[in-house]
């Protein structure tokens, strides 16, 4: 049975997609440029070759915000030792597990024997409970720490970093204006390429609703989110 060749997106998701990353640049939700540049390359070999080739000179620009924090004092080590620790606190959580999969599964009690988790076997259980608590916490703070620390950064150098997001308001402006002139010479639904976006102050766009996310479903963060839709 011959295999089924998958269905290639078309070119207007593509490039809806690709307005949502640049609008997360401009707001620091910082990408991975060569995952930005992968969700781009479609767009290469269809109509829209000139938004890629606008990519390829906005790159620069987009690197400088993604690359932001490591110019902070301290910040490159922090990351690292942040991933670090998660790894770690993955591998205390699997031997939790696995100390207390060992009371619930008889042949494991059987082959290890039932007063398994008695002596050291329950000192050791509580070592990786303690370890579990610590590297979660301790992780959070660090977290915290170096978020307050890159949010302190990004204040203070607001000035430095505006052309750069400049550049980024001014590509998604141009992929908008390109993408509602493909809605009307389509006659698609709008609808169909809603978008939530950080900022509503691009070409061709009708805002359908606005909100501020919540986090921990009570406390309100401090940007709003918007669902828009491209208007030809």
């Amino acid at each position: 049975m011959p295999l089924r060749r998958k269905k290639e997106e078309d070119p207007e998701t593509t490039l809806a997609r690709c307005i949502v990353l640049l609008d997360d640049i401009r707001a620091y939700r910082r990408k991975d440029p060569e995952h930005i540049e992968a969700q781009f390359e479609p767009l290469k070999k269809s109509r829209f070759r000139d938004i890629y080739d606008m990519w390829v000179k906005a790159r620069p620009a987009a690197e400088k915000i993604v690359d932001m924090p490591l110019r902070i004092p301290g910040a490159k080590e922090t990351i690292r030792r942040l991933a670090w620790l998660k790894v770690a606190n993955r591998v205390f959580l699997i031997a939790l597990i696995f100390f207390i999969a060992i009371q619930i599964v008889p042949i494991w009690r059987r082959t290890l024997g039932s007063e398994f988790l008695s002596g050291n076997g329950l000192i050791l259980a509580g070592a990786f409970i303690a370890l579990v608590v610590i590297s979660m916490n301790l992780a959070t703070v660090w977290d915290y720490r170096l978020r307050k620390k890159i949010v302190a950064y990004e204040e203070a150098t607001m000035d430095e970093y505006a052309p750069a997001r400049e550049k980024m308001k001014e590509c998604v402006s141009k992929m908008m204006r390109s993408l509602a002139r493909e809605i009307g010479r389509t006659k698609k639904n709008p609808d169909y390429y809603g978008l939530v976006l950080y900022f509503d102050d691009y070409d061709n766009i009708e805002v359908k609703d606005k909100w501020r996310p919540k986090t921990m479903f009570f406390f309100k963060k401090s940007y709003n989110h918007f669902q828009v839709v491209p208007k030809p």
